[in-house]
């Protein structure tokens, strides 16, 4: 039976009227036969309070049908219908062979999307093959290995589909298309009979209806009267075309007659003034740094407006985030009062971050770094551990080269319980067990189960909560979280339950966690945060539309994976075209719709990344308002503005801050001028110490990082290495080559030559596998290959028995490990001057003719010797200590770098006797500059090389942004 049933398009010129008229027709017949369809939640709860009618979405709106019929089948949640896909296209796999890429979770979500696109589109499965094979040509497929591709991947979603239907027929349970086969043929115990459309269709409104959306209402039994309300900008854009397609002869209405008194209302566009000197128009925009300064603009703007209509003044976004987290400390700071319905991502929430923290623990093989994420992440609590044990854990399993596997942490409870960190190492080692089973394939509702029962096992507080408390938030997101884990597993158990390890399991996990909203907490009165899609059913003042950059206004389109746009176009699907004309539209309308002021905001940075203004700016002036060059009030007694902004001020009024904040502001105020030397590296005269040559250099290399290690004594963060790290690797070379010159001559030799050269290359091997024996097979195999060679290219060893072969002065003796003692002086231009130093020689050869060779060995690039300062220092002091102790002169004769890196091995540091003179010269002045500058206490961030900043391990207490970049 077909209703009779009046449907008309009520066109309206603005949203001014759009409003008047939802709020006209759902007024007159306001009972539960009469709904208000709307694009979203938020939408719906901003513009409910209007009228008496019942506000829904399309989702609500099908729910709502499905109650209204007599015996109603049960609906498939989201879970269940993601586990019935994954078993489809399991299936489908196997009917299907050669695919072009692996099932995975991600990809089986965009197989459900991309069949609810479809069948809205009133597209059926065998319809869809046809159109391909149309779309394709009838030509053999497997002539072309694309169209192969494309044809295997056909016949598996069209498989997939028809599994995926006999799967939901079979489960006696109905999904949104089954539901709507069954609303047109059964008619409803309670019919709907009035519905009131305020949207357009998926095209011009990524919120609208769908084809099949708009054929039932056409045929839906019992309902009377359909009005379907659009805006002349919308219609225009294409919409009016398609809309005439579905509903032929549809009535059409025009608001103007219906409403021929209903003023029209026009606001003025609020526009910066023209920066001085510059001629020319004004731009109709405002451009800010990032969104919190947006923010804060729209605080000072607003805080000279009479509280009493602070309701009638909004802030419209694209997108919530970051604008609902930075309102508390911006509008909220500022005094000013705000609400909003919008709904934040679930996957935003701390809460969210700790179920991130156990999946990864599991994934990266209970890395060094999980481990000392999850032991300390505030959201969880583990018996007997504190936060210092986790800071010593993490260095007690770096020093331990500890790169992950849950059988190697008994083995380091010896090394945990010299550094008192035994509870955090057994917690750790505890949780990789409990975990353990995620690693293996298992039943993936057991494996959910068991990521669930961790939470609830290990959280800081009681994981589920009362729902009376709307203000704890965290509360209320361990319980979504915890819910969705067991309806998921739940969906899985009763529907399709494969085996599953952590890489399965957390990607389902986060993507339903990311997929998953969640309402923001705001106050019942204030300022208006709204989304556009919002902001549309809402009659204000005041409208600054703020975040107009590029990918949000107009926000992408999301890709289809499977097909291009020229196949799809075959199947119904929009061009970019149509799309971007009716977002234009949508802009349009959105400038006009409040009654007074509308002022436009963009950013230039997001973050640390550069954005770009929305081309949407474009369109500005097709929207015809009259622009105002906007004033901003200076702050006043009586409003409200953040303290920050009292504080920073040119003279603050303290009376302005809350009395609660007088002691901090006070402090505040009383600070030294950021131009005082305490902030740009300066920490006082230091007490007098005695240095190490090393310690020097690094202060040459950069003071702050001098300032770090050796006067703060702050530990730098260790990092995981797969092979040894530099410092144990120099440690193992310096090892190497002080037990062969000791066993050398031990021996009985001396000098290393063309004769013996053979002698020496078999004793530094046999060394070598000694002093390696204890080193992981891997590491071995590396330090060998640098220490002996390899085919292609010569080791260490080789490098320094060569160099020393082939000069022609013999040595006579050795000193290794030599340690240097003072006095210790140095000529510089003051004088002659004895510095306190302390250093240690790994090697001296003292030659024949009285001279002595002192060598460095560099696992890296040997220095540059204008800024060395090691080698040329260690040779004056060896002098002036050799000459003092053995009674006799000795010259520094040749001091070499032996470098791994760089194209030579051997690097002298000087040439000739003038250039030794200038280059210790050059060093003494140096050494004398830097002690001067340690002891004045000068330590400002400034590297010789601002590459040193990508691999320092002080970063995160370095005060560069004083001093400007470097």
């Amino acid at each position: 039976m077909i209703t009779p049933r009046l449907t008309r398009l009520v066109r309206v010129p603005d949203l001014h009227v759009f409003r008047h008229a939802i709020a006209a027709l759902a007024t007159g017949d306001a009972t539960p036969s009469v709904v208000v369809v709307v694009p979203t939640a938020s939408a719906a709860a901003a513009s409910r309070a209007s009228t008496a009618a019942r506000w829904l979405t399309r989702d609500q709106l099908y729910d709502d049908l499905h109650a209204r019929l007599t015996d109603p089948p049960r609906r498939l949640t989201a879970f269940e219908r993601d586990a019935l896909m994954q078993a489809a296209a399991a299936h489908a796999a196997t009917v299907v062979p050669m695919l072009p890429f692996r099932l995975r979770p991600g990809l089986v979500a965009e197989v459900l999307r991309f069949y609810d696109l479809l069948r809205r589109q009133s597209q059926q499965v065998a319809r869809f093959e046809a159109l391909l094979e149309e779309a394709l040509g009838r030509d053999d497929p497997d002539a072309d290995p694309g169209s192969a591709r494309v044809w295997r991947q056909t016949r598996f979603l069209a498989e997939a589909f028809r599994s995926y239907e006999a799967r939901v027929l079979a489960s006696g349970a109905s999904d949104e298309h089954h539901l709507r086969t069954r609303l047109l043929a059964e008619p409803a115990s309670r019919p709907l009979e009035h519905a009131i459309v305020t949207v357009a269709d998926w095209i011009a409104d990524p919120d609208g209806l769908f084809v099949a959306d708009f054929d039932l209402l056409s045929r839906l039994p019992g309902l009377a009267q359909v009005d379907l309300i659009c805006t002349e900008g919308v219609l225009g854009s294409g919409f009016h075309e398609r809309l005439h397609g579905w509903w032929p002869g549809l009535e059409e209405v025009d608001a103007d007659r219906v409403w021929p008194d209903l003023q029209r209302v026009r606001p003025q566009l609020l526009t910066p003034p023209l920066p001085p000197g510059l001629a020319g128009p004004a731009p109709l925009w405002l451009t800010f740094r990032d969104r919190e300064e947006e923010l804060a603009d729209v605080a000072r703007s607003v805080g000279a407006v009479d509280p009493a209509v602070h309701e009638r003044v909004a802030v419209v976004f694209k997108r919530p985030l970051p604008y609902l987290y930075l309102a508390p400390s911006t509008l909220g700071a500022s005094g000013l009062p705000w609400q909003t319905s919008a709904s934040l991502p679930l996957a935003a929430e701390p809460m969210a971050a700790a179920v991130d923290l156990v999946l990864d623990f599991v994934e990266t093989d209970f890395s060094r770094d999980a481990i000392v994420g999850l032991l300390g992440a505030p959201q969880f609590v583990f018996d007997g551990v504190q936060r210092e044990m986790v800071s010593a854990l993490n260095r007690v399993l770096s020093q331990a080269r500890y790169l992950g596997g849950p059988e190697r942490l008994p083995l380091l409870q010896p090394r945990a319980d010299g550094a008192a960190c035994r509870p955090a190492l057994d917690a750790a080692a505890a949780i990789a067990g409990e975990l353990q089973p995620l690693v293996e394939p298992a039943p993936l509702s057991q494996q959910l189960r068991r990521v669930s029962r961790f939470l609830v096992d290990h959280l800081a507080v009681p994981p589920v909560q009362p729902a009376q408390d709307p203000d704890d938030r965290t509360g209320r997101a361990r319980q979504a979280i915890l819910e969705l884990l067991e309806q998921f597993a739940s969906a899985h158990e009763a529907h399709h339950d494969p085996p599953a390890a952590i890489d399965d399991v957390a990607a389902l996990v986060r993507r339903w966690i990311g997929d998953e909203t969640f309402p923001a907490v705001s106050g019942a009165a204030g300022v208006r945060l709204l989304d556009d899609q919002a902001a549309r059913y809402i009659d204000v003042d005041s409208l600054t539309i703020v975040g107009l950059v590029e990918q949000e206004w107009p926000e992408a389109p999301r890709p289809n994976i499977f097909y291009p746009p020229v196949l799809l176009k075959s199947l119904g699907w929009p061009s970019e075209r149509d799309r971007r004309a009716a977002a234009d539209a949508r802009f349009l309308d959105l400038l006009a719709s409040a009654s007074r002021h509308t002022t436009l905001s963009t950013f230039s940075l997001d973050g640390e990344s550069p954005a770009l203004r929305s081309l949407q700016l474009d369109e500005v002036s097709r929207a015809r308002l009259s622009n105002v060059t906007r004033e901003t009030p200076a702050p006043a007694h009586g409003i409200h503005v953040a303290a920050d902004a009292v504080l920073t001020a040119d003279v603050p009024q303290l009376d302005m801050v809350p009395s609660s904040a007088h002691a901090w502001a006070d402090l505040r105020l009383a600070r030294p001028p950021a131009e005082a030397p305490m902030f740009h590296g300066y920490a006082g005269t230091q007490r007098d110490r005695t240095w190490s040559v090393s310690a020097v250099e690094t202060f040459l290399g950069c003071p702050f990082k001098f300032f770090a290690r050796y006067v703060l004594r702050l530990e730098e963060e260790p990092e995981d290495e797969v092979t040894l790290d530099p410092r144990k690797q120099g440690e193992i070379v310096h090892g190497v080559f002080e037990r062969f010159f000791s066993e050398w001559q031990a021996k009985g030799h001396r000098a290393i030559t063309v004769d013996n050269l053979h002698l020496a290359r078999e004793l530094f091997q046999a060394v070598v596998d000694r002093e390696l024996g204890d080193v992981g097979d891997a590491e071995a195999a590396l330090e060998r290959t640098r220490l002996l060679g390899s085919p292609a290219a010569a080791g260490l060893g080789d490098a320094v028995f060569r160099m020393e072969a082939e000069r022609p002065i013999p040595v006579v003796e050795r000193l290794l490990e030599f340690k240097l003692t003072p006095p210790f002086s140095i000529t510089t231009n003051g004088g002659v001057r004895v510095v306190p130093l302390r250093g240690k020689l790994d090697r001296i050869d003292l030659l024949d003719d009285g001279t002595f060779r002192l060598i460095d060995y560099k696992l890296g690039w040997p220095p540059d010797k204008g800024t060395a300062l090691q080698l040329p220092i260690y040779g004056l002091w060896a002098e002036q200590q050799l000459t003092r102790e053995r009674g006799r002169p000795w010259t520094l004769g040749e001091a070499v770098y032996l470098a791994f890196k760089g194209p030579r091995r051997v690097v002298p540091l000087f040439s000739s006797p003038d250039d030794r003179a200038s280059v210790i010269a050059a060093a003494e002045q140096r050494l004398a500059d830097a002690l001067d500058r340690i002891a004045a206490g000068r330590f400002p961030p400034s590297p010789d090389d601002v590459h040193r900043c990508e691999t320092c391990s002080f970063t995160a207490v370095c005060r560069k942004d004083y001093i400007g970049d470097v």
